[in-house]
């Protein structure tokens, strides 16, 4: 995080306000540090920047020189993603004011504008001070081309801050996979483009680690985890999916199948049939969207993972920890 000099007061108290949420985020596994982004080796995210668009000249948001912000983003160009994955920003120093950013910022899927907004957040990234998490009203359209510019470079960040680069970004969506997890029948629905590819048994979290209920996405695949619990220790479990970054996954229980799809009692995941774990590894994308409606847990909150889906759209538009408009 940044040093308490450039982080805005409103932000600071997001931290603190953020820390009991993560320490009590629900975990399969030992809690993993949420400051790295998922690895690019096994989610097939990029870190970058994208490539240089024009920047912005409106006399309005221009600033004198100051100090540098400079922004990346996560997803990079040629990315496919499913539709429910936000576009997320990172900032070295944290703007005092996004007015200029969110007003510069220009959406398109199809050719077609975009209704969206940025929400900005606490993180805990190494290197960055703040993150910005964009997404439109409802989720992206399925089998679409996403261009975003962010013309940005000379804009003000606030007073005494100006950013440093502009971004474009060229990436796609695929089908509409929507997976619905049932915490009373312990059956996952899964959805493609309405149509329904699958229902499997699971095993959700048991009482003292229950599952956080709401909106999840899958952030990351096929990290080599280890899981240790009553009974079992599995130093390499197979067929991952990241669900938060307290460490809920889709993935295969071997040491539970006598429980699947009759009784919770995982340590907070979603336990399933190996060769379901399998199969649904290989049908779903990082950005695919698992709703559980009906967890016994917390309602998932942003900062456990890609949660901006629980935020209904009229708090999302506020801007979060930053001001936009």
């Amino acid at each position: 995080m940044a040093t308490k000099g450039s982080v805005p007061k409103v932000l600071r108290r997001l931290v603190l306000l953020s820390l009991p949420v993560l320490a009590a985020a629900v975990a399969c596994t030992p809690a993993p540090n949420p400051s790295a982004a998922p690895s690019s080796a096994a989610s097939g995210i990029k870190s970058g920047s994208g490539s240089v668009a024009s920047p912005g000249t409106s006399s309005s948001s221009t600033a004198a020189p100051g100090r540098p912000v400079h922004v990346s983003l996560l997803e990079s160009d040629g990315g496919r993603y499913g539709v429910g994955m936000p576009i997320i920003a990172w900032f070295n120093v944290a703007p005092t004011d996004a007015t200029a950013f969110a007003a510069a910022t220009a959406v398109k899927a199809n050719g077609h504008a975009v209704e969206g907004a940025w929400y900005f957040e606490p993180t805990a990234r190494a290197g960055s001070a703040v993150e910005g998490h964009y997404r439109p009203k409802t989720f992206w359209p399925a089998h679409s081309s996403i261009e975003m510019q962010l013309p940005v470079k000379g804009l003000s960040a606030g007073k005494g801050l100006v950013y440093d680069d502009s971004l474009s970004l060229s990436m796609s969506t695929g089908a509409a996979n929507i997976s619905t997890v049932n915490a009373a029948s312990l059956r996952m629905t899964v959805r493609t483009d309405n149509r329904i590819y699958g229902v499997f048994p699971v095993s959700l979290g048991a009482p003292n680690t229950r599952t956080l209920r709401g909106t999840k996405v899958i952030m990351e695949k096929g990290a080599d985890i280890s899981m240790r619990g009553p009974g079992y220790f599995d130093p390499h479990v197979q067929w991952t999916q990241r669900l938060t970054y307290g460490g809920e996954y889709l993935h295969s229980a071997p040491w539970n199948v006598a429980n699947i799809g009759s009784r919770s009692t995982s340590n907070g995941c979603t336990n399933l049939l190996p060769a379901d774990a399998k199969q649904l590894f290989g049908y779903l994308g990082i950005g695919d969207v698992v709703q559980y409606p009906d967890a016994d847990g917390n309602e998932m909150q942003l900062g456990q993972g890609y949660g901006d889906w629980n935020l209904p759209w009229s708090r999302w538009l506020t801007g979060g920890a930053i001001r936009t408009h």
